[in-house]
């Protein structure tokens, strides 16, 4: 049996209305979402506490905190200045003591600093 052409026309604009009518409540769900979660994530980003110098060291590792988990190590680390600070350690393997490496010092807007071993000295 063939439809004519205006009855081929109405069914399809009625297959059209059934498939948006299914699909456009899900897209806007998830453009929503995706809204939502930048919103938050900006505001996360917003309270950061920005680096706004960086110095780099050159340190001798005193001693190695091993912590729980392999992503990272604390270090304790000697810098030329005299200075015994924990640095923050993502190497995949861990400095040995006594070994020569090159610390970052991040100073913060909050004046707080933190230190980052970057690599070892050669």
């Amino acid at each position: 049996m063939r439809l004519s052409e205006e009855n081929a026309r109405r069914l399809n604009a009625l297959v059209w209305k059934d498939r948006l009518r299914r699909w456009l409540p899900m897209a806007a769900i998830v453009v929503a979402a995706t809204a939502v979660l930048t919103f938050f994530l900006v505001r996360q980003v917003e309270k950061a506490d920005p680096t706004v110098d960086v110095k780099t060291h050159t340190a001798t590792v005193v001693d190695v905190k091993h912590t729980g988990g392999r992503v990272a190590t604390v270090v304790r680390v000697h810098l030329e200045d005299g200075r015994d600070v924990d640095a923050f350690s993502g190497m995949r393997v861990d400095p040995a003591t006594g070994t020569h490496v090159i610390v970052n010092e991040a100073r913060h807007a909050s004046g707080k600093l933190t230190y980052d071993i970057a690599r070892i000295a050669k």
